[in-house]
């Protein structure tokens, strides 16, 4: 077998925990789907290939508001390809589903793709008994996300999001990493980290936001990108049809959100142009609007556009709905009551298990945690704005045998009379309009507990040094009140990785990302760093790093984690590379396993290493260049907690932007 087409992209079980090894990069399109989109586009008329290029909304039977919202993409009858329904992927706000949109940066701080891809089936199975075909899947984009929507690393976010679209994908649910709301591109400063104009080269981006949607791409193995929305990416990227096609070999569609292929004075772009962008399906505004309905026609008519390059466009949209079997098992038009619904039960277990997996201890000073009997009653406070969050928890505390009272306060008030008659304070905050009164809080001498339910990075914390426990619980759902109550009293240890920097609102000098890279670039050490999550009673540590490597193409490195406490422990050990200067010198995650220990009790832990995240992307050759040097790897369990490291010396190599045939995420015990 071809080295290059080896064991790069699969997923190992540690401690019944399915976790990656490393992901290879961007797939090509399954070839039987692919097959079978050419044969079908080979026998459609000419105005049937046009048609499946357009998605628009359709005229609703009177009472019947099953399809309010959504986009119909019409299908051809004829070859019994059936209609499709999806939503607007521009509207920050889709129809409503059964369960809520999925919490990403909560689910990336549990780092278990198992969980992730759990995810994705239960939202398939909604969407799908709802009527949708396709679904936004967030996390990765083309242009670069923003830590508020995709933490900050494109490889943890990768694998996330090609989980949850594997998930989709094993619905019969097209998964399409979509652009994002040009909000969510800002930090906590408001600085928007994109380029200053536009179009960009795509190669610029394939350290950042390309490596994490090739990621996603070839861990889902399938899957639909969209481009457009607030931030105009549709042409934003010069040299992306070449990229997607020529080297990542991706044989699936690339869709345009409506009203996009319009520049920003609102004039639509010529047909050629968008086509010449790459864009293969059109969201459009009404029936007959859009640039691929009339103006595409007479592109065509003109010689302007050509026939074989609809040929190929239709065969990209037709490649990415069979790959998902979506024209073989399409959803109803309306909602299918014979289908057994995702219900309450199993959304609100897997909302409760982001969040078990999910919340990240950061401090616990004066083992003030957990909660119990001994400690006396509890006072719960918390602002109006989070009156819900405060019974939920309160509630679910209660039921845990703890003594809780709770109270509503107000910013810019002093903390209630009963606030200095009580053991343990624990206070919900979810923004810096707190701060003060967190301070106030902690100078009336008790110990106070700081749950923060928000996901901003860049907090500011005043009060870091005067408060005993600090924990980030995201952006509240009320299913994380039975597991929080669980970790707050200690019969749940908190086993969450931030998969963001937490800065404080601190940035280092002329950074315009406040990622790790940027603070070990700066030689600055953050609040606290991507990766970081600590456990109330467990300890671990790790044994000397093995590398091994039959060429520089098949990397591994290998270690032991033990649990050296009395307590039971889950622990993310993370595998870090540095190359040498001339391949970039940054460190960078290349690696994790999830290991559940015993205590006393060691894992011997082998994670191999995808050789396209050794060196830096040359644009020229189109490829991967690892120059020759020393690479060194260090294990430990965040970004800068590195306990061991060892190196290896590499020669010089060129990786293809994409390996060939890798086997597909799998499960297996180890």
């Amino acid at each position: 077998m071809n080295i290059m087409a080896v064991t790069l992209g699969v997923l190992s079980c540690l401690g019944g925990m399915a976790v990656p090894a490393a992901s290879g990069w961007a797939a090509p399109s399954s070839p039987a789907s692919a097959a079978r989109a050419a044969d079908m586009v080979a026998r459609m008329r000419p105005e049937e290939k046009l048609s499946v290029l357009r998605a628009f909304p359709a005229p609703q039977a009177e009472g019947n508001d099953a399809g309010a919202g959504l986009l119909t993409w019409p299908g051809v009858p004829r070859l019994g390809l059936p209609a499709l329904r999806m939503p607007r992927f521009d509207d920050p706000h889709p129809p409503a589903s059964a369960m809520p949109q999925l919490p990403f940066l909560a689910l990336a701080a549990g780092w278990d793709p198992a969980l992730a891809h759990r995810a994705g089936v239960l939202r398939a199975h909604d969407e799908w008994g709802r009527g949708r075909a396709m679904v936004r899947v967030g996390g990765v984009d083309l242009l670069p996300s923003g830590r508020l929507q995709a933490g900050e690393d494109p490889f943890l976010a990768g694998v996330t999001a090609g989980m949850v679209a594997s998930g989709l994908m094993a619905g019969h649910v097209v998964p399409v990493f979509a652009a994002l709301r040009a909000e969510e591109q800002g930090r906590g400063d408001g600085v928007v980290a994109l380029p200053a104009t536009l179009p960009a080269a795509v190669g610029q981006f394939m350290n950042t936001s390309m490596m994490g949607l090739s990621v996603a791409l070839e861990t889902a193995r399938g899957g639909a990108l969209a481009c457009g929305g607030m931030i105009h990416a549709c042409g934003a990227l010069s040299g992306l049809a070449g990229m997607l096609r020529d080297q990542w070999h991706f044989g699936g569609m690339l869709m345009a959100m409506p009203g996009t292929l319009a520049g920003t004075d609102g004039v639509p772009m010529p047909p050629m142009t968008a086509v010449g962008d790459g864009v293969d399906m059109e969201q459009a505004q009404g029936a007959d609007e859009g640039v691929y309905a009339a103006p595409l026609r007479r592109a065509l008519a003109s010689g302007a556009v050509q026939p074989a390059r609809v040929d190929q466009m239709a065969q990209h949209v037709l490649t990415s709905l069979y790959g998902t079997g979506v024209l073989d098992h399409p959803p109803p038009f309306t909602r299918d009551r014979k289908a057994a619904p995702a219900g309450p039960a199993p959304v609100e277990g897997l909302m409760a298990d982001i969040g078990a997996e999910g919340m990240v201890l950061l401090q616990n000073e004066n083992q003030v945690l957990p909660l119990d009997d001994r400690s006396g009653p509890v006072l719960l406070l918390a602002t109006q704005d989070l009156a819900g969050p405060l019974a939920t928890l309160g509630e679910a505390l209660r039921h845990d045998g703890v003594r809780v009272s709770q109270s509503i306060v107000s910013r810019g008030a002093p903390p209630p009379p009963q606030a200095s008659q009580v053991a343990r304070v624990v206070m919900l905050t979810d923004r810096d309009a707190d701060n003060a009164f967190i301070t106030a809080l902690a100078d009336l001498g008790g110990h106070v507990v700081t749950i923060m339910m928000s996901d901003s990075p860049d907090r500011a914390m005043p009060w870091l040094d005067v408060v005993d426990s600090v924990i980030q619980a995201w952006s509240w759902h009320d299913e994380y009140a039975a597991p929080l109550a669980a970790m707050l009293t200690g019969t749940r240890d908190f086993s969450g990785h931030l998969p963001m920097t937490f800065t404080g609102g601190f940035y280092p000098p002329g950074m315009a990302y406040a990622d790790y890279h940027a603070f070990e670039s700066a030689h600055i050490a953050p609040l606290f760093p991507f990766g970081y999550g600590l456990s109330v009673g467990g300890e671990v540590s790790y044994g000397d790093v093995h590398v091994t490597h039959e060429d520089a193409t098949h990397l591994g490195a290998a270690f032991s984690v033990t649990d050296t406490s009395d307590h039971p422990v889950r622990a993310v050990a993370q595998l870090y590379l540095t190359p040498p200067p001339e391949a970039g010198g940054v460190k960078r995650l290349v690696g994790w396993r999830s290991i559940a220990l015993t205590p006393g009790h060691a894992a011997h832990v082998s994670i191999p290493v995808d050789p396209h995240l050794l060196g830096q992307w040359d644009a020229t050759a189109g490829t991967w260049s690892v120059p020759a040097g020393t690479y060194t790897f260090s294990v430990g369990s965040s970004a800068v907690m590195l306990m061991h490291q060892a190196s290896v010396r590499l020669p010089a190599l060129h990786v293809p932007a994409m390996l060939e045939n890798l086997p597909s995420p799998t499960s297996q015990g180890e």
